[in-house]
């Protein structure tokens, strides 16, 4: 319990529910933002560019992906009707899934 308790918390992503954003760094734009205290970020200026999108439903294939993964972060979206975020899958890193006999197994 205090090894869970001591991990740093995950990395949040969050698909934006209005498409007018703009990175507060370089003012680009995208599908998948990161909040920061200046504003929204996009994945280009906080490093995760290079991560590639992993829909949510196979938990098995989530799972393993996270576990091989050395970054990775949950992408959530906010839920109007229902008033709160929910997960949409995991940004992974692409050598993860581009062989998944080999890589998730």
């Amino acid at each position: 319990m205090a090894a869970k308790a001591s991990r740093a918390p995950e990395l949040v992503a969050i698909v934006p529910t209005r498409d007018g954003w703009s990175c507060h760094r370089c003012g680009g734009t995208g599908d998948v933002l990161m909040m920061e205290d200046g504003g929204p970020a996009c994945l280009s200026c906080v490093g995760l560019g290079d991560l590639v999108f992993l829909p949510a439903g196979n938990a098995l294939l989530s799972r393993r992906a996270k576990a091989k993964s050395k970054r990775h972060a949950v992408v959530m979206r906010f839920s109007r009707t229902r008033g709160h975020y929910e997960r949409q899958g995991l940004l992974v890193e692409p050598q993860v899934l581009a062989e998944p006999g080999e890589a998730i197994t």
